[in-house]
């Protein structure tokens, strides 16, 4: 679309004005005089006070020569000036969609997933995507997964990092809602099932300290209104911590109070529990049984998934690398949890090792899991129909300059790998493990280590924290 043109007017014309104009019965008035006028108190000048002009007296005075024409006619509000879509983010620019031919997934004896109702019954590939950024409106967002080829994705609903953000504008929401239609009737095909929101990481609903934990919620709350206004219908979230004030079982019921309540005020929305890393500390929802807990307190079963990161996972002791390793873990959450709950995945590898209970992201097959577990999770028929999403590292600032080049080749070799049977598989996987990793050190160079393999110091500045360089491998 072109971009829209200013509707700024010119200023009309003054006109001289006569006796015979309209305004010939307003009275003339003499030329005012100079600002210095000579008198003769006390022999000396004196000067003569003039009003300042005002904004106010000059538009009244620009303007008195129109009083008798008809007003303007209102014009309609238009964007601010920004081309839409962006240029560099135009669908025609859009490589075909990852996945196809699709790969026919194997029978599966297992219960099914708690995917949402497809909104098609045409067959697809698996729901796999990357978080994108949302720089230039939300609907930038989905963009961004079309330029990445990708079949679903994560995205935030506003800064992650801020308790409060500016409401959405009309055209916004209705940007959004269009390109989430089917290519048939306009859109991009990125429909709710395909779309998984993350919440802010400042929430934290298993805090029993009142005050905060009404800041958390206001926040929660919030994310899940925008989530209902853009038609998406997934959100995904943090559980929270204890932070050492309470048990918990007392977090448990915090959070479940939570949900219940939002359930109660926005509708629609399904509320996705996330699984963290940190397991035996404060952090609430790390091990099944805690995740199980939390859900057995929810009022409406319906609106609450689990989304299963896999270095969280790795992290807290359940292991992926191996096929029976992968099978043995995704029985005990269908076990212990239930499949049925199984809403979303998020794909990390690991650089800390198994029960690390290190939150340290690494790009696909490069980390502790390998490429093996990621095969396995691609094959796997509960995997069908909900969104898999990367969030793996990338080069620094890559959402905010686009850059998903990375991404973009995940995607690619996931669906590359799912395709390759068991026995070309076990001759294969070394040579495309070598290959992934000089493409994703052409793309991001490991960081230099310095004396005794730590890695360099950051440069002079606000230093980080422990839970900041976690948030920032999450993001």
């Amino acid at each position: 679309m072109p971009p829209r043109r200013s509707t700024a007017s010119k200023a009309a014309p003054k006109r001289e004005r006569t006796t015979s104009s309209p305004l010939s019965d307003v009275p003339v008035t003499k030329p005012k005089p100079s600002s210095k006028a000579k008198g003769k108190a006390n022999g000396s000048e004196t000067k003569v006070a003039v009003k300042p002009k005002t904004a106010l007296a000059d538009d009244v005075k620009a303007g008195d020569e129109k009083l008798t024409e008809e007003p303007p006619k209102k014009k309609a509000k238009v964007a601010k000036g920004k081309q839409w879509p962006p240029a560099e983010l135009s669908p025609d620019l859009h490589p075909p969609r990852n996945g196809y031919p699709i790969f026919e997934l194997p029978e599966s004896s297992s219960a099914k997933n708690g995917a949402l109702t497809p909104t098609t019954k045409e067959n697809r590939p698996m729901l796999l995507g990357a978080h994108v950024s949302i720089a230039g409106g939300p609907a930038t967002a989905l963009l961004r997964a079309g330029m990445a080829g990708a079949n679903g994705l994560a995205m935030f609903t506003k800064s992650q990092r801020q308790w409060k953000s500016n409401p959405f504008e009309h055209e916004a929401i209705e940007r959004f809602r269009d390109l989430m239609k089917s290519k048939e009737e306009g859109g991009l095909g990125y429909p709710p099932e395909s779309i998984l929101v993350h919440g802010s990481y400042l929430i934290n609903l298993g805090n029993p300290d009142e005050n905060k934990w009404n800041t958390s919620y206001d926040c929660f709350k919030d994310d899940i209104y925008r989530c209902h206004q853009l038609g998406i219908k997934l959100y995904n979230w943090h559980p929270g911590s204890t932070v050492g004030a309470c048990t918990k079982e007392e977090s448990f019921a915090l959070i479940a109070k939570a949900i219940n309540r939002v359930h109660k005020e926005v509708p629609e929305v399904v509320t996705v529990i996330e699984n963290m890393a940190n397991a035996g500390s404060n952090i609430v929802g790390t091990a099944f049984p805690e995740l199980t807990a939390i859900i057995a307190q929810v009022e409406d079963k319906s609106r609450v998934r689990v989304c299963l990161d896999t270095c969280h996972l790795f992290a807290a002791g359940y292991d992926l690398r191996t096929p029976e390793a992968y099978a043995e873990t995704m029985k005990k959450f269908d076990e212990e949890v239930g499949n049925g709950y199984l809403g979303g995945i998020h794909l990390n590898d690991s650089k800390a090792d198994l029960a690390g209970n290190k939150d340290l992201h690494e790009n696909i097959g490069l980390g502790k899991i390998g490429l093996t577990g990621f095969r396995c999770l691609m094959r796997d028929p509960v995997m069908s129909g909900i969104p898999i999403v990367l969030e793996t590292p990338a080069p620094e600032k890559a959402l905010e300059v686009g850059d998903l080049a990375i991404w973009m080749r995940e995607i690619k070799l996931l669906y590359e790998i799912q395709g390759i049977n068991d026995q070309d598989w076990e001759t294969k996987k070394d040579e495309i493990e070598e290959r992934w990793r000089k493409e994703r050190d052409s793309i991001n160079p490991p960081k230099e280590k310095g004396p005794k393999g730590k890695a360099k110091p950051a440069p002079k500045g606000k230093k980080k924290g422990k839970k900041e360089d976690s948030e920032e491998e999450d993001d």
